[in-house]
Protein backbone atom coordinates (compact mmCIF):
# COMPACT_ATOMS: atom_id res chain seq x y z
CA UNK A 1 0.00 0.00 0.00
CA UNK A 2 2.97 2.55 0.62
CA UNK A 3 4.65 1.40 -2.30
CA UNK A 4 1.01 2.70 -4.00
CA UNK A 5 1.02 5.42 -2.42
CA UNK A 6 4.50 6.91 -3.35
CA UNK A 7 3.61 5.55 -7.23
CA UNK A 8 0.47 7.77 -6.86
CA UNK A 9 2.71 10.60 -5.32
CA UNK A 10 4.88 10.03 -8.44
CA UNK A 11 2.38 10.27 -10.73
CA UNK A 12 0.96 13.33 -9.28
CA UNK A 13 4.34 15.18 -9.37
CA UNK A 14 4.36 14.11 -13.15
CA UNK A 15 1.35 15.31 -14.06
CA UNK A 16 1.91 18.68 -12.10
CA UNK A 17 4.92 19.21 -14.27
CA UNK A 18 3.44 18.28 -17.61
CA UNK A 19 0.32 21.02 -16.57
CA UNK A 20 3.04 23.30 -16.18
CA UNK A 21 3.99 22.62 -19.94
CA UNK A 22 1.09 23.88 -20.54
CA UNK A 23 2.22 27.53 -19.88
CA UNK A 24 5.13 26.71 -21.92
CA UNK A 25 2.78 25.91 -25.24
CA UNK A 26 0.62 28.61 -25.28
CA UNK A 27 3.76 30.85 -24.68
CA UNK A 28 5.76 29.72 -27.86
CA UNK A 29 2.62 29.81 -29.89
CA UNK A 30 2.39 33.43 -29.38
CA UNK A 31 6.36 33.48 -30.18
CA UNK A 32 6.41 31.25 -32.97
CA UNK A 33 2.97 33.15 -35.11
CA UNK A 34 5.54 36.25 -34.02
CA UNK A 35 8.64 34.79 -35.50
CA UNK A 36 6.33 33.14 -38.66
CA UNK A 37 5.32 36.97 -39.04
CA UNK A 38 9.11 38.42 -39.37
CA UNK A 39 9.82 35.66 -41.41
CA UNK A 40 7.22 36.80 -43.92
CA UNK A 41 8.41 39.35 -44.57
CA UNK A 42 12.02 38.95 -44.93
CA UNK A 43 11.48 36.65 -47.63
CA UNK A 44 8.67 39.02 -49.00
CA UNK A 45 11.09 42.00 -49.98
CA UNK A 46 12.71 39.43 -52.22
CA UNK A 47 9.80 39.65 -54.59
CA UNK A 48 7.53 42.71 -53.50
CA UNK A 49 6.60 42.65 -57.10
CA UNK A 50 4.30 39.82 -56.93
CA UNK A 51 2.26 41.56 -53.77
CA UNK A 52 -1.05 41.76 -54.63
CA UNK A 53 -1.90 45.73 -53.60
CA UNK A 54 -5.18 44.22 -52.14
CA UNK A 55 -3.60 42.51 -49.48
CA UNK A 56 -6.69 40.23 -48.54
CA UNK A 57 -5.78 38.82 -51.97
CA UNK A 58 -2.28 37.24 -50.82
CA UNK A 59 -2.92 34.15 -49.05
CA UNK A 60 0.39 33.63 -47.05
CA UNK A 61 0.07 37.01 -45.80
CA UNK A 62 -3.37 36.09 -44.82
CA UNK A 63 -2.34 33.03 -43.15
CA UNK A 64 0.08 34.21 -41.15
CA UNK A 65 -2.01 37.37 -39.94
CA UNK A 66 -4.71 34.49 -39.23
CA UNK A 67 -2.27 32.78 -37.07
CA UNK A 68 -1.08 35.64 -35.45
CA UNK A 69 -4.26 36.96 -34.42
CA UNK A 70 -5.72 33.37 -32.75
CA UNK A 71 -2.65 33.15 -30.70
CA UNK A 72 -2.35 36.45 -29.53
CA UNK A 73 -6.48 36.17 -28.29
CA UNK A 74 -5.46 33.32 -26.29
CA UNK A 75 -1.96 34.90 -25.46
CA UNK A 76 -3.91 38.31 -23.99
CA UNK A 77 -6.79 35.77 -21.89
CA UNK A 78 -4.52 33.51 -20.89
CA UNK A 79 -1.06 33.96 -20.54
CA UNK A 80 -1.54 37.74 -19.64
CA UNK A 81 -3.42 36.80 -16.81
CA UNK A 82 -1.61 34.99 -14.38
CA UNK A 83 -4.69 33.24 -12.26
CA UNK A 84 -5.99 31.83 -15.59
CA UNK A 85 -2.70 31.00 -16.45
CA UNK A 86 -2.57 29.09 -13.41
CA UNK A 87 -5.86 28.02 -13.60
CA UNK A 88 -5.29 26.88 -17.06
CA UNK A 89 -2.08 24.70 -15.79
CA UNK A 90 -3.44 23.19 -12.56
CA UNK A 91 -6.73 21.82 -15.15
CA UNK A 92 -4.53 20.40 -17.99
CA UNK A 93 -2.85 18.44 -14.69
CA UNK A 94 -6.21 17.56 -13.40
CA UNK A 95 -7.09 15.70 -16.41
CA UNK A 96 -3.76 14.31 -17.30
CA UNK A 97 -4.28 12.15 -13.97
CA UNK A 98 -7.94 11.63 -15.30
CA UNK A 99 -6.27 9.75 -18.46
CA UNK A 100 -4.76 7.60 -16.51
CA UNK A 101 -7.89 6.44 -14.28
CA UNK A 102 -9.39 6.64 -18.04
CA UNK A 103 -7.10 5.66 -21.05
CA UNK A 104 -10.02 6.45 -23.24
CA UNK A 105 -9.73 9.97 -22.65
CA UNK A 106 -6.20 9.68 -24.02
CA UNK A 107 -7.23 8.56 -27.46
CA UNK A 108 -10.38 11.02 -26.73
CA UNK A 109 -8.22 13.69 -27.22
CA UNK A 110 -5.96 12.19 -29.41
CA UNK A 111 -8.55 11.87 -32.10
CA UNK A 112 -10.49 15.37 -31.08
CA UNK A 113 -13.73 12.44 -31.01
CA UNK A 114 -17.23 14.38 -30.29
CA UNK A 115 -17.52 12.18 -26.73
CA UNK A 116 -14.69 14.60 -25.59
CA UNK A 117 -16.53 17.34 -25.82
CA UNK A 118 -19.15 15.87 -23.58
CA UNK A 119 -16.81 14.70 -21.15
CA UNK A 120 -14.86 18.34 -20.99
CA UNK A 121 -17.43 20.33 -19.80
CA UNK A 122 -18.06 17.70 -17.38
CA UNK A 123 -14.59 17.23 -15.94
CA UNK A 124 -14.01 20.95 -15.46
CA UNK A 125 -17.24 20.99 -13.51
CA UNK A 126 -16.00 17.88 -11.21
CA UNK A 127 -12.52 19.54 -10.91
CA UNK A 128 -14.01 22.81 -9.52
CA UNK A 129 -16.45 21.03 -7.27
CA UNK A 130 -13.10 18.74 -5.56
CA UNK A 131 -11.53 21.61 -4.88
CA UNK A 132 -13.31 24.90 -5.42
CA UNK A 133 -10.65 27.11 -3.52
CA UNK A 134 -8.39 26.01 -6.03
CA UNK A 135 -6.50 28.06 -8.78
CA UNK A 136 -8.78 26.31 -11.27
CA UNK A 137 -11.78 27.95 -9.75
CA UNK A 138 -10.63 31.06 -11.57
CA UNK A 139 -11.02 29.35 -15.14
CA UNK A 140 -15.08 28.33 -13.99
CA UNK A 141 -15.44 32.07 -12.82
CA UNK A 142 -14.41 33.32 -15.87
CA UNK A 143 -16.67 31.43 -18.14
CA UNK A 144 -19.56 31.73 -15.67
CA UNK A 145 -18.91 35.35 -14.53
CA UNK A 146 -22.92 35.64 -13.21
CA UNK A 147 -22.28 32.82 -10.99
CA UNK A 148 -19.84 34.09 -8.64
CA UNK A 149 -18.89 37.61 -6.41
CA UNK A 150 -16.49 39.67 -7.47
CA UNK A 151 -12.87 37.78 -6.92
CA UNK A 152 -10.85 40.86 -6.13
CA UNK A 153 -7.22 40.67 -7.87
CA UNK A 154 -7.56 37.28 -8.66
CA UNK A 155 -8.82 35.65 -5.10
CA UNK A 156 -10.28 32.86 -6.62
CA UNK A 157 -11.34 31.54 -2.57
CA UNK A 158 -13.18 35.34 -2.58
CA UNK A 159 -14.96 35.16 -5.69
CA UNK A 160 -16.04 31.00 -4.66
CA UNK A 161 -17.65 32.46 -0.97
CA UNK A 162 -20.08 34.57 -2.63
CA UNK A 163 -21.51 31.93 -5.39
CA UNK A 164 -25.00 31.91 -6.06
CA UNK A 165 -27.05 29.18 -4.42
CA UNK A 166 -27.47 27.07 -6.89
CA UNK A 167 -23.83 26.55 -7.45
CA UNK A 168 -23.86 26.25 -3.61
CA UNK A 169 -26.64 23.22 -4.05
CA UNK A 170 -24.40 21.31 -6.42
CA UNK A 171 -21.02 21.79 -4.33
CA UNK A 172 -23.40 20.52 -1.25
CA UNK A 173 -24.79 17.72 -3.67
CA UNK A 174 -21.32 16.90 -4.67
CA UNK A 175 -19.86 16.62 -0.93
CA UNK A 176 -23.10 14.22 -0.11
CA UNK A 177 -22.41 12.07 -3.03
CA UNK A 178 -18.74 11.32 -1.99
CA UNK A 179 -19.61 10.95 1.44
CA UNK A 180 -21.94 8.07 0.52
CA UNK A 181 -18.84 6.71 -1.95
CA UNK A 182 -16.65 6.86 0.60
CA UNK A 183 -15.41 10.52 1.37
CA UNK A 184 -13.94 13.38 -0.38
CA UNK A 185 -10.28 12.06 0.25
CA UNK A 186 -11.28 8.66 -1.03
CA UNK A 187 -8.89 7.46 -3.92
CA UNK A 188 -11.47 4.72 -5.54
CA UNK A 189 -14.07 7.37 -4.97
CA UNK A 190 -13.09 9.94 -6.97
CA UNK A 191 -11.61 7.32 -9.38
CA UNK A 192 -15.27 6.03 -9.75
CA UNK A 193 -17.08 9.88 -10.34
CA UNK A 194 -14.17 10.26 -13.00
CA UNK A 195 -14.92 7.27 -15.14
CA UNK A 196 -18.72 8.06 -15.07
CA UNK A 197 -17.79 11.86 -16.35
CA UNK A 198 -15.53 10.71 -19.35
CA UNK A 199 -17.30 7.56 -19.94
CA UNK A 200 -21.25 8.73 -19.40
CA UNK A 201 -23.78 6.64 -17.10
CA UNK A 202 -24.80 3.74 -19.20
CA UNK A 203 -21.09 3.05 -20.43
CA UNK A 204 -19.78 2.87 -16.95
CA UNK A 205 -22.46 1.50 -15.50
CA UNK A 206 -21.93 -2.11 -17.88
CA UNK A 207 -18.72 -2.38 -16.60
CA UNK A 208 -20.00 -3.31 -13.45
CA UNK A 209 -19.93 -1.00 -9.72
CA UNK A 210 -19.16 -2.12 -6.64
CA UNK A 211 -21.00 0.53 -4.43
CA UNK A 212 -23.97 0.05 -2.81
CA UNK A 213 -27.83 1.15 -4.59
CA UNK A 214 -28.04 3.95 -2.68
CA UNK A 215 -24.69 5.55 -3.53
CA UNK A 216 -25.23 4.94 -7.30
CA UNK A 217 -28.23 7.07 -7.11
CA UNK A 218 -26.47 9.33 -6.05
CA UNK A 219 -24.02 9.72 -8.14
CA UNK A 220 -26.70 9.29 -10.75
CA UNK A 221 -28.77 12.53 -9.55
CA UNK A 222 -25.27 14.39 -9.33
CA UNK A 223 -24.66 13.43 -12.35
CA UNK A 224 -28.13 14.77 -13.91
CA UNK A 225 -27.61 18.00 -12.34
CA UNK A 226 -23.51 18.44 -13.34
CA UNK A 227 -24.64 17.64 -17.24
CA UNK A 228 -27.26 20.75 -16.85
CA UNK A 229 -23.84 22.51 -15.42
CA UNK A 230 -21.49 21.41 -18.13
CA UNK A 231 -24.56 22.76 -20.91
CA UNK A 232 -24.47 26.15 -18.99
CA UNK A 233 -20.64 26.22 -19.12
CA UNK A 234 -20.58 26.10 -22.93
CA UNK A 235 -23.78 28.12 -24.09
CA UNK A 236 -23.17 31.00 -21.41
CA UNK A 237 -20.43 32.26 -24.07
CA UNK A 238 -19.99 29.87 -26.50
CA UNK A 239 -16.81 31.44 -28.05
CA UNK A 240 -15.07 31.89 -25.11
CA UNK A 241 -16.05 28.03 -24.59
CA UNK A 242 -14.45 27.21 -28.01
CA UNK A 243 -11.79 29.00 -27.02
CA UNK A 244 -10.91 27.36 -23.34
CA UNK A 245 -11.89 23.86 -24.68
CA UNK A 246 -9.22 24.49 -27.63
CA UNK A 247 -6.83 25.70 -25.36
CA UNK A 248 -7.21 22.30 -23.16
CA UNK A 249 -6.99 20.01 -25.92
CA UNK A 250 -4.12 21.83 -27.39
CA UNK A 251 -2.28 21.71 -24.03
CA UNK A 252 -2.86 18.13 -23.52
CA UNK A 253 -1.94 17.03 -26.91
CA UNK A 254 0.89 19.47 -26.88
CA UNK A 255 0.69 19.39 -30.75
CA UNK A 256 1.98 23.30 -33.02
CA UNK A 257 -1.06 25.18 -34.27
CA UNK A 258 0.98 27.84 -36.17
CA UNK A 259 2.78 25.12 -38.59
CA UNK A 260 4.61 26.77 -41.12
CA UNK A 261 3.41 26.51 -45.11
CA UNK A 262 5.50 23.50 -46.65
CA UNK A 263 6.53 26.05 -49.83
CA UNK A 264 6.55 29.88 -48.98
CA UNK A 265 3.23 31.65 -50.38
CA UNK A 266 3.04 35.30 -51.25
Amino acid sequence: QQQQQQQQQQQHQQDGRRGREAARILAEDVIESYKAMRMYFRKVRTCIEHVDPHLCNNSGLVSRLVDWEESWEVGARYVRSAPLLDAVCDLVAEIRAAQQVVPELTTMCEDCDVELFLALPRLVMLCFLADPLNKRTELVRSLLPHRFGPSGEGNSNAAFMKVDLELKALYDNYKETMRLLGGTRDRAAWEFVVRQAVLGAEEHQSRGCDYPSGATRAVADLFRSLERWSLELQRHCPEDWNQCSAVLVHCLTGETQNKPPSKFQV
